[in-house]
């Protein structure tokens, strides 16, 4: 039986999974500037498509070791089960259009939201009427770590914590910590807060890489798994398969 490929190149990282069916037989992250697709395509040798998601440039050379494949770049030309609303296509990140075909595949022809929290945060809507809007866009955990240390002369770089949060913080690490931390969490719980005011029913699903973070501080939210925005590429190709 054929085999698809789905690729995500990140600001970080970049990660594939590979699908038999509706099934991942194998995911892991790569070097795309290695030979790394070129010994995934041995090991599989069933695999005739596959699509690429990237923010993080290195296309060209994914598509070097892929040239035995079909294989789609995403972008806003591409066909989507879903119509874009954007003002600049062109400008929408191939990451969001993933995200929200995922949210597609799990809830069709209802009202949702998608919050991807990674280097940025992002909030996407897909209407009942399979409409994508477009929406805020604010910085990261990491980044709001970062840019405090970058541009303070004495503020420390932090890393994110599961631990409890505080209000009133014994040292300069808790406050950095509580600070960003519950900052996100309550700039997250006011923007659904004022989608749901807007959209019915609303679905929410809270993916990204420090997604962990908020894990039991959000109620009514579906926290994606790893492999949410490989479903959302899966449905993607094979929704152009079908056209």
């Amino acid at each position: 039986m054929s085999e698809v490929l789905t690729i995500d190149i990140g600001n970080t990282k970049a990660k594939y999974a590979v699908f038999n069916d509706k099934n991942i037989v194998e995911t892991d992250v790569f070097n795309p500037l290695s030979d790394d697709l070129t010994h995934l395509l041995q090991r599989h040798p069933n695999i005739n498509r596959g699509i690429i998601s990237s923010v993080g440039g290195m296309v060209q050379d994914c598509l070097r070791q892929l040239e035995s494949i079909e294989v789609i770049v995403l972008n806003s030309e591409t066909k989507l089960p879903f119509s874009l609303t954007y003002k600049e296509k062109s400008k929408i990140g191939a990451d969001r259009l993933a995200l929200v075909a995922a949210a597609y595949a799990e809830r069709p022809h209802q009202n949702s939201l998608v919050i991807d929290i990674g280097t940025c945060i992002t909030y996407d809507i897909l209407t009942a009427d399979d409409r994508h809007l477009g929406g805020p866009i604010s910085p990261g955990m990491q980044l709001r770590f970062k840019a405090m240390h970058e541009h303070t002369a004495l503020l420390p770089l932090c890393e994110p914590t599961r631990d409890e949060l505080k209000i009133v913080c014994d040292d300069t690490v808790e406050c950095l910590q509580s600070g960003v931390q519950l900052g996100v969490l309550h700039e997250i719980k006011e923007f659904i807060r004022l989608y749901s005011l807007k959209f019915n029913d609303l679905g929410v699903f809270i993916t990204g890489g420090d997604n962990i973070f908020l894990q039991n501080t959000l109620n009514n939210c579906n926290f994606a798994g790893s492999n949410f925005m490989f479903n959302g590429l899966r449905l993607i190709l094979e929704f152009n398969d079908n056209q």
